[in-house]
């Protein structure tokens, strides 16, 4: 039976020195619109997935919440089946904290945004509007112009003649940077964070002319100016004395500041008792670094994206981190950044250089990181017994077999069903399935089809039908994956989506102006107590 934790122990612990994860397993629209500050938005329909990268050592004290529905219970039951032994549920969900007189934040990576938001009110960073910086790439002194966003984020749009440079490549940067200081130097990204801490960051580093883009590419958007879509992300090497002279303030800051190193010897002590001590190990270089070979057990949040989404990382705020790159550099810059917003972060010295000097292995991820989202460590909950249990169809069984299945669920991101299904599948919310199936697999007895990217949430998802009692539930093995690699047809468009789909986190562009004056507002105001008196 899972233990019920009620809103005033549960902000009592909150409150406390107590190692612990509060995980909101609502989706993720369901987060941004309301939730209680510093818990962690783990999905139901992702838990699996994310559970183990989250909150590493199983004795942790875990509390799991949603509305005050059947989704917290289902969660904590899994983690309990898994092995964490000390597992509760908030009473009433958010509905209780709330009659409770508790207060509630609304948006995505909010820890974060406040952050980014302090630093801008503290260190009055500089800043240049849309309309500034149009007249200045019209004129006759084009600025100098970095995005510091992630290089998907890059190619889906960026400012005009502006060049892709996530924010913690800045410190391997700041010398080529700094040899132009009339040449008017602007940081953007899409909003507000990363432009404040990529302008703060080169400050720092004594880059003292660089300006922040106010309101970043939705503050473009709103002017009515145009942005280029589609321009490839290329991200300049640092000329060699940059790259040295990067290593150099590496340590110049890291001495200034206190932050401490790891050496290898003591990492692998830390990685030995993990299973004791919550420790994250965080790789802050590209994603196509990460990809190329990691230090097992690693986690891809590429530099600027580390204090951009700290959150998603770092459920256990208690835990120990160590950031590390190839050598010093960019893993200082990535500490400098968590150790200000009160997190135990060390450096291994050294980088990966080091820890393969030392004759440490490396591994590598079993699909590519992308540098968005955190990539990498913890095993999938379920996954080896759901494999075991359901049966796996082959693209070429499945297809043949077509008309046998009673039905075929989409398990899938609604964005992924959008953009390729199968043909007369039908979408199913992975993180209300066990409300949902009933709905759209009417009668149990018939075979039924589970289908995802790459086959493992469709696995997943089959076991937990079969736990309804839907005793003939398999999945598509290899996925949508192998369905088009086998020379099979997919169907696209939103036809059986639900209206208004709440599993992805849409950004404030996609939706439209008024989102966008909302969210920038709100980011704003995350600032104003920061102000000086």
């Amino acid at each position: 039976m899972v233990k019920r934790i009620s809103p005033v122990i549960l902000k009592e612990l909150m409150e406390s020195s107590i190692a612990h994860a509060v995980l909101d397993v609502r989706d993720p629209m369901e987060f941004h619109e309301k939730q209680i500050f510093m818990t962690t938005n783990a999905p139901r329909g992702e838990i699996e997935f994310l559970a183990t990268r989250l909150v590493p050592v199983k004795a942790t004290p875990v509390v799991c919440m949603d509305e005050g529905g059947p989704r917290a219970e289902r969660v904590a039951a899994l983690l309990e089946e898994c092995g964490y032994t000390d597992v509760s549920v908030l009473e009433g969900g958010l509905g209780a904290w709330e009659a409770g007189g508790f207060p509630t934040a609304s948006g995505t990576n909010v820890p974060s945004k406040d952050f980014g938001e302090r630093i801008h009110v503290e260190n009055e960073v500089p800043e240049i509007t849309a309309r500034d910086l149009y007249a200045l790439i019209e004129g006759d002194t084009p600025p100098r112009i970095f995005d510091t966003r992630t290089e998907v984020e890059f190619e889906r749009f960026c400012v005009p003649t502006g060049r892709s440079l996530p924010g913690g490549e800045l410190i391997l940067h700041a010398w080529d940077l700094d040899q132009d200081k009339e040449t008017p130097l602007i940081i953007n990204c899409a909003g507000r964070t990363r432009s404040i801490i990529g302008t703060q960051a080169l400050h720092r580093l004594g880059v003292t002319h660089a300006r922040a883009l106010k309101n970043g590419g939705m503050g473009i958007m709103l002017e009515g100016l145009e942005l280029e879509e589609g321009k490839p992300s290329e991200i300049p090497a640092p000329s060699e004395e940059s790259r040295a002279h990067g290593e150099v303030l590496g340590a110049q800051v890291a001495e200034e500041e206190g932050i401490p190193f790891v050496s290898v010897e003591e990492l692998r002590a830390l990685k030995s008792q993990a299973d004791a001590s919550t420790l994250y190990v965080l790789d802050v270089r590209l994603a196509p670094e990460f990809s190329e070979g990691h230090i097992p057990g690693a986690i891809s949040i590429p530099g600027g994206q580390a204090a951009q989404r700290t959150d998603e990382v770092i459920a256990v705020r208690a835990g120990k981190i160590v950031t590390y790159c190839d050598k010093n550099a960019r893993g200082v810059m990535a500490a400098y950044w968590l150790r200000q917003m009160g997190l135990d972060v060390s450096v291994l010295r050294g980088g990966l250089t080091a820890w393969l000097e030392a004759g440490g292995g490396i591994e590598k991820p079993s699909e590519a990181a992308s540098g968005e989202s955190p990539a990498g460590a913890g095993e999938v909950l379920l996954l080896e017994g759901a494999r075991a249990q359901a049966r796996a169809y082959s693209a070429g069984e499945a297809s043949a077999r077509k008309q046998r299945f009673g039905a075929v669920l989409d398990v899938d991101l609604s964005s992924s069903f959008e953009r390729g299904h199968l043909p007369d599948s039908v979408w199913v919310s992975r993180g209300r399935l066990e409300e949902e199936a009933p709905g759209r697999a009417v009668n149990q007895r018939a075979r039924v089809l589970c289908v995802c990217e790459d086959g493992r949430k469709s696995a997943l998802s089959a076991l937990a039908l079969q736990r309804l009692g839907y005793r003939r539930a398999g999945y598509l093995e290899g996925g949508k994956t192998a369905w088009r690699e086998a020379g099979f047809s997919l169907e696209t468009g939103r036809e059986g989506l639900d209206e208004q789909p709440k599993d992805v986190q849409l950004k404030p562009y996609d939706i439209g102006r008024s989102a966008m004056e909302g969210y920038l507002t709100w980011e704003e105001n995350l600032g104003k107590k920061y102000a000086r008196k």
